[in-house]
């Protein structure tokens, strides 16, 4: 093969790799559409998530708290909003789509996929996330992308998160339920005025311990209305650290709107309220579940209760589920402060 000869073989080879490679990467004016990572993540103001029947979150980062807002509304859960944004952050292109499935797996993201726009300030998104499913080998997931300033790809990508073995795509949900906070009782400075805890099958077990900071506290019994003279004020005050934290588990009470009305006709077994120092108050009604994890009296008798959860309507309007192990110690009787 003489010298020229095997010019036109190298040059052929070169262009050949670059084809390839401008393929991949949905043609050389696309070649940004392959770059799903956004780095700067702090820089991030808002991000919107919709799926295919238009249900939508609206996450808002709030400059003087360290909770987004939701739709504008609610709170917003720390731990989903970081899960986005470290994924966003470690987000990398596993490969292309084999062309054989490119077709199915465009018709799949338009079809029922999410959009997920991301934004930096401004009115428009410094990129949109076209989100399908997971690969068959549910080791990455089906995705398309859209900036502003190249529009939108033609080309879907094979995606994954490093440092993670896994899909993506329900990392990204719609459900309000699911995104909002679930702090109920959150006061880490115990700024609390007053806890009221009624037990409605047993009033006698009921109690009101009023607090002004330090050892300024007295306890009620609600049963006899009467104050308790002489209490162990070590047990209140290990009690009320409680309410530093207290979370529900989820808005999602996986019952039918049917059913919860009839809960809300049923009497509550507990409630629970708080009052902080600026007359602010949160109160939650606790109900008797079914079924679950069995639950057994002290005489070893088992109880038509669930042992795990509890259902609970939050000031009057929302019905949650919550967790016994979370809410089984703030729900005690007044012997518990009693001196022996």
């Amino acid at each position: 093969m003489n010298k020229n000869l095997r010019l036109l073989v190298i040059l052929i080879a070169l262009a050949a790799g670059a084809g390839i490679m401008w393929s991949l990467n949905g043609g050389s004016d696309a070649r940004p559409l392959a770059n799903f990572e956004i780095a700067d993540t702090l820089a991030i103001t808002k991000f919107v998530i919709q799926d295919s029947d238009n249900n939508r979150a609206v996450l808002e980062r709030d400059p003087d708290s360290k909770y987004w807002d939701l739709n504008q509304t609610y709170k917003a859960r720390e731990d989903a909003v970081n899960l986005i944004l470290k994924t966003v952050n470690r987000i990398r292109v596993k490969g292309p789509v084999p062309t054989t499935a490119r077709q199915n797996v465009l018709r799949q993201i338009a079809g029922t996929g999410k959009k997920v726009e991301f934004y930096q300030g401004g009115d428009k998104p410094v990129k949109t996330y076209y989100i399908g499913t997971a690969t068959q080998d549910h080791t990455g997931t089906y995705m398309l992308l859209e900036t502003p300033e190249d529009g939108k790809s033609t080309e879907p990508f094979i995606l994954y998160m490093e440092g993670f073995v896994g899909f993506l795509n329900t990392r990204f949900f719609t459900d309000v339920e699911e995104w909002r906070y679930t702090g109920l009782f959150d006061y880490p400075g115990l700024n609390i005025k007053q806890v009221d805890v009624i037990n409605h099958e047993n009033l006698e077990h009921s109690f009101t311990i009023n607090y002004g900071g330090e050892n300024d506290l007295k306890l009620e019994s609600r049963y006899f209305k009467t104050g308790v003279p002489d209490f162990d004020t070590l047990a209140v005050k290990d009690y009320l650290l409680l309410y530093k934290k207290v979370h529900i588990e989820t808005y999602v009470s996986h019952l039918t709107p049917a059913a919860e009305d009839s809960l809300l006709n049923t009497s509550a077994a507990y409630t629970v309220s708080v009052t902080d120092n600026v007359g602010g108050k949160k109160k939650i009604d606790l109900y008797w579940k079914t079924g679950g994890a069995p639950l057994y009296d002290e005489l070893g008798n088992l109880l038509p209760w669930d042992g795990a959860r509890m259902y609970g309507v939050v000031n009057g309007d929302d019905v949650v589920l919550v967790q016994r192990f979370v809410f089984d110690p703030i729900l005690q009787s007044i012997e518990r402060f009693l001196k022996q």
